[in-house]
């Protein structure tokens, strides 16, 4: 709000219209019903990748760039099926 503010002279009340008309509540609930799931895989692949790690820099690397592709990977997946989960119960 405050750099739409500063950078394109729109004020706070039209942003927040704005923002009201663009943004459904069911929108707002629709990620925070995510955004646990989607922390408890990256948690979960981030420590299997972990376990991985022998005793060098060089494996801490490879697994940690492994960790993130496969993260982001099964994060992608997951929120189609939540997705498709939320059209079939017209969410």
């Amino acid at each position: 709000m405050i750099v739409a503010w500063i950078y394109s002279e729109i004020p706070p009340q039209a942003f927040i219209d704005r923002l009201r008309a663009g943004i459904d509540l069911s929108t707002i609930f629709a990620g925070l019903i995510k955004a646990p799931f989607m922390a408890l895989i990256i948690g979960i692949v981030a420590s299997i990748e972990g376990m991985k790690v022998g005793g060098s820099a060089e494996s801490l690397g490879r697994h940690v760039t492994s960790a993130v592709v496969k993260s982001i990977f099964v994060v992608i997946v997951l929120d189609g099926l939540f997705a498709m989960f939320y059209v079939a119960i017209d969410f």
